[in-house]
């Protein structure tokens, strides 16, 4: 029985020594901080996966603590959201289209009903709020942000999803 026990507890310490993360943490920042650094002008591109490039001006105007707000509009629309996102210890940025700002009327103007409705595609779908913006990270001099971005899809063949590019002005 004491040589079983013996080689439980080897057995044990080898499984879980197999498991144990050996890389060191990463590393932590001041999310106000670094929320501040975001305040400005930003200018960048989303590139969709179906192919579709559209040039993008991203305006962060106030924070609080590890949250911002701003608004962002498009080169080829006049609709232009509010967006409000967060930063958080480890530099990951993420932010949503909640609101219009200034409803442009590609989306609320577009007139469709039912399963091909065009209103649910692009270009008109793309002016829905609720896109999210995620899997950006602040690193060296806070100025560059690449990411994800998708929109909930409100009909099977709906959804819009991609990648951005945000460049800070100045």
């Amino acid at each position: 029985m004491g040589s079983i026990k013996i080689l439980n507890i080897i057995l044990f310490i080898l499984v879980a020594s197999s498991t144990y993360r050996c890389e060191e943490p990463e590393n932590t920042i001041d999310c106000n901080s670094a929320t501040i650094s975001l305040l400005g002008n930003w200018e960048g591109t989303l590139l969709y996966d179906a192919g579709y490039r559209q040039n993008i001006d991203l305006q962060i105007t106030s924070n609080t603590g590890c949250t911002f707000l701003g608004t962002i509009g498009f080169e080829d629309s006049y609709t232009i959201f509010v967006v409000s996102g967060t930063v958080d210890k480890y530099g990951w940025v993420k932010f949503t289209e909640n609101d219009y700002f200034y409803d442009g009327g590609e989306y609320t103007g577009c007139n469709g009903s039912g399963w091909s409705n065009p209103c649910d595609r692009w270009p008109f779908g793309r002016y829905k709020t609720g896109t999210k913006y995620e899997e950006a990270r602040l690193k060296n001099n806070n100025t560059l942000l690449n990411g994800s971005f998708y929109q909930q899809a409100s009909s099977w063949n709906s959804t819009l999803r991609g990648d951005f590019t945000l460049e800070k002005l100045g």
